[in-house]
């Protein structure tokens, strides 16, 4: 039996400034894809900046996925009603991903040019399948996950390193036949059109098993220096790839869109390595339960800010080159 001591645990404040690091994240992603003049090609002298700004911030939605495996397995790996549980998401998630969603067509009525090109034809297709605007795709996405973590905690529960191991073999043979440009075994647009895949909880699956598995780790860091030392090495040296890689994928001439996208091999070893790491220093050194700091305030709010931030982007963009 493990002694209480060795337990290492995320407090409230830790989860919610790693909420905050990954909304602010997806903030400088949208914010850099919505230069005019991309910073992204090649003819760019800022290049080097816009992508490693970019392919650092990559690690948000991974983020989002794990914190959620890391809360759930903590708050129902002992007892689980699953009916409750379903209702307590769906309250939590639904009604204000409906008044985004009807917000966001309100807005492209009006304004079409503001539209995003993955819309809908009808408003219940664009909730179904998170495309009122680009970035929704992230609640139907979390909706499944949701739906099978039932299935997902009971086998965690009896096998937690083979479920790991499973997930991660899930989601990596489902990017290599459903997220590589031109290597796609199907034209469907679901699966076929960068964004659109998204929506698919295999693309994803394996970092919210990470997020359950997260405390095990940490253990395992806690117990020689020379482990976690291992970790910031990988990590760095996996920063270094993913950079490199997407600078050289375009610089052959592949567009930013796919060399930047998070369906990419170096970027699922950044975002594992990165998760893992920030995710053990909060546990271990950030142990206060409450905080007043802004940080605090964008975590506890970032489920609000990440459905609405491109509503208000769009136009200050608007604004700044009026």
């Amino acid at each position: 039996m493990k002694n209480k001591s060795e337990e290492i645990s995320l407090s409230l404040n830790g989860t919610n400034i790693l909420k905050a690091i990954a909304i602010l994240a997806v903030l400088l992603i949208h914010i850099l894809s919505s230069i005019r003049i991309s910073p992204f090609v090649s003819e760019s002298k800022y290049q080097l900046i816009a992508v490693t700004l970019d392919q650092l911030s990559r690690v948000c939605v991974p983020l989002f996925v794990a914190l959620s495996g890391y809360g759930l397995h903590w708050k129902y790996s002992r007892k689980m009603s699953v009916g409750n549980f379903y209702l307590k998401r769906v309250s939590k998630l639904i009604p204000l991903y409906f008044i985004w969603s009807a917000l966001f067509a309100i807005l492209f009525y009006f304004v079409p040019a503001w539209g995003s090109s993955t819309n809908q034809p009808g408003f219940i297709w664009q909730l179904i399948l998170g495309r009122a605007d680009y970035h929704l795709y992230f609640v139907p996405m979390i909706i499944q996950i949701y739906l099978i973590f039932p299935l997902t905690l009971n086998f965690f529960k009896k096998w937690p390193l083979t479920t790991l191991f499973t997930a991660i073999a899930v989601q990596l043979i489902w990017w290599w036949f459903f997220s590589y440009h031109e290597s796609v075994i199907t034209t469907w647009k679901y699966f076929a059109d960068d964004g659109e895949q998204y929506i698919w909880m295999t693309n994803w699956i394996a970092y919210f098993v990470l997020g359950m598995y997260l405390p095990k780790i940490w253990l395992w860091m806690n117990k020689n220096m020379t482990n976690s030392i291992l970790i910031l090495g990988a990590l760095l040296a996996s920063i270094f790839y993913t950079i490199s890689n997407a600078i050289q994928s375009i610089q052959s001439g592949l567009d930013p869109l796919f060399a930047l996208k998070f369906t990419r091999y170096p970027l699922f070893i950044y975002s594992f390595l990165a998760i893992i790491f920030l995710s053990f220093i909060f546990a271990k050194y950030h142990r206060s339960k409450k905080s007043n700091s802004l940080f605090f305030f964008l975590g506890e709010n970032s489920y609000s800010i990440y459905l609405g931030h491109t509503f208000f982007l769009r136009i200050v963009v608007y604004l700044i080159y009026l």
